[in-house]
């Protein structure tokens, strides 16, 4: 299967979406190829190199974009939203037009209804609530309810795309493709997230009633 590819210095998970805003030629061309032909694109992370301009050497595991909206603007540009959805490998990268294009495969997603793996799913399912709930308090935000997807894999895709974790680590995760190790990955990181969060509200609740004894 070939595939057009865009370097990005971000990580597309799958079920995850993307706003992307085209406004160099070549990109603007492989966006409309896309849209004419309805098919997808491929993101991957950078290794090396620039975004904008010059080549990049991308990574060999990225995820397929499909365009949900788009939105034109003056002189060809477009904000486009894009949905992540298989995984695939990079085999060949072809330079057969003004963009990067390559030979893919996609990748199977695997069975993750094991009783190890629903048992962490729902771990890490009931950690990344509370680095949410840890979050809106820390940033002034109300409390809201959230609904986690049941699959396994799915859910661990689903934090993977929201963890507070740079690029290349969660290049990690989305080249892990066991949903079990994912999870178990995810649940360190999420641990580390709500103790630094947990301290941060405290912190605040401090200056907080401090506050309020000047006040009185």
């Amino acid at each position: 299967m070939e595939l057009p590819i865009f370097p990005l210095n971000t990580v597309l998970f799958p079920g995850a979406t993307m706003p992307l805003h085209i406004f160099e030629e070549r990109y603007k061309q492989m966006i409309n190829e896309c849209v004419d032909q309805q098919r997808p694109f491929g993101v991957i992370l950078i290794r090396s190199g620039a975004e904008v301009g010059g080549a990049a050497d991308p990574f060999e595991l990225g995820t397929t974009a499909h365009i949900q909206q788009v939105e034109r603007l003056e002189d060809g540009k477009m904000n486009v939203i894009c949905a992540g959805g298989r995984r695939f490998r990079l085999i060949e990268t072809l330079h057969d037009a003004p963009y990067l294009r390559g030979r893919v495969e996609l990748i199977e997603p695997p069975h993750a209804f094991d009783d190890d793996t629903v048992n962490l799913a729902s771990e890490a399912g009931s950690l990344f609530g509370e680095y949410v709930r840890l979050y809106l308090a820390v940033t002034n935000q109300w409390s809201r309810s959230m609904s986690f997807p049941d699959d396994p894999g799915v859910l661990s895709d689903f934090i993977g795309s929201r963890l507070p974790v740079a690029a290349n680590v969660k290049q990690q995760l989305l080249e892990e493709l066991s949903p079990r190790n994912r999870l178990a990955a995810e649940t360190e990181l999420l641990g580390e997230a709500i103790r630094e969060l947990s301290t941060q509200v405290d912190a605040a609740r401090t200056t907080r009633w401090h506050g309020f004894a000047v006040m009185n």
